[in-house]
């Protein structure tokens, strides 16, 4: 009987846990929702800034695909793309190659034990190793007023639905609905 006296609070806490944290994320769901009601969009991002807009890099910016245009809000501020002077929408990669070198200490205990100083000397040299680092960027070419061409980056830590939905629903506008840059 001493057991449950433990195990019963700490069931129910658990389950009062879960209750309250189903409960918040159903709200921030319908928040969520109605946010894009409002707006008039079809989805929303968060994505940090890396170029192009008068925001700090890595400001964590909340991207809406409207309608009638790309809606984009950091920092208390908002900028506007209108699809009329948009050119492209697209995803692109950073591979960033990094060279690592290591040194094989079990070789070297290894090469040490079987020929002295000189096998420690031979299995524990510095080997090379190449680390491959990928980095996905959703970018968003435009038309100033002026004329001249723009561009807005945000670094998608990886490729997910709602930054692809960017580039897909964009690519499905007609042609007339988007400037072409010559």
């Amino acid at each position: 009987m001493g057991i449950w006296i433990i195990i019963a609070p700490v069931a129910l806490a658990l389950i009062a846990f879960f209750f309250i944290a189903a409960r918040d994320t159903m709200k921030s769901k319908r928040s969520i929702q109605q946010l894009l009601a409002d707006k008039g969009a079809s989805v929303m991002v968060t994505l940090p800034h890396t170029a192009g807009l008068p925001l700090p890099e890595k400001t964590p910016c909340e991207l809406f695909y409207c309608t009638e245009n790309i809606e984009i809000n950091g920092n208390g501020i908002q900028f506007t793309l209108d699809f009329s002077k948009i050119h492209d929408i697209c995803i692109k990669t950073s591979t960033e190659i990094h060279k690592q070198l290591v040194s094989s200490a079990g070789g070297a205990i290894g090469g040490a034990r079987l020929f002295g100083t000189l096998g420690a000397l031979i299995f524990g040299r510095v080997q090379e190793r190449q680390i491959t680092n990928t980095r996905y960027y959703l970018i968003f070419t435009y038309s100033k007023d002026s004329g001249d061409i723009e561009t807005i980056g945000f670094e998608a830590a990886h490729q997910n639905r709602y930054v692809n939905y960017f580039v897909e629903e964009f690519s499905k506008r007609p042609q007339n609905t988007r400037s072409v840059i010559l």
